[in-house]
């Protein structure tokens, strides 16, 4: 689920427009519609903002598997790429692994997300279609 998804769904819970959820974070109506599109990323300053209105951790409306993946794979990278001469080989090896692993599930999500978004395109596509020949 991408942050402005995450965002409008909060909002709708809520009841609230977008109008309302501007006011209460100080900008415009127009930038949160380009929040909620994911036209604009979302600073850490809304983020923090937004997360003491709808009283959620800040950090949930960013991919947390991609930072943690991020994260980790530096940590591998560094542990090569140091002056590491333990004879603990394996270790090492399992870490890649999984970095490997994880890279692969988020691959696998995001290809069953894009899946997913194609389909909507098809519906909404035969949806127009089926309205302009009303």
């Amino acid at each position: 689920m991408t942050t402005g998804t995450k965002i409008r769904l909060l909002r709708e819970k809520n009841g609230w427009g977008q109008d309302v959820l501007a006011n209460k974070l100080n900008i415009s109506q127009p930038a949160i519609s380009k929040i909620e599109a994911d036209q604009t990323k979302l600073s850490w300053d809304h983020a923090e903002a937004l997360a003491k209105i709808f009283d959620v951790d800040p950090e949930y409306f960013f991919d947390s598997k991609v930072s943690n993946f991020i994260s980790n794979n530096q940590k591998v990278n560094q542990l090569y790429n140091s002056e590491y001469h333990d004879n603990n080989i394996e270790f090492i090896k399992g870490l890649y692994e999984a970095q490997i692993n994880t890279k692969d599930q988020l691959l696998e999500e995001r290809y069953e997300r894009i899946a997913d978004l194609k389909k909507q395109i098809d519906d909404l596509k035969a949806e127009l279609a089926s309205l302009r020949s009303v």
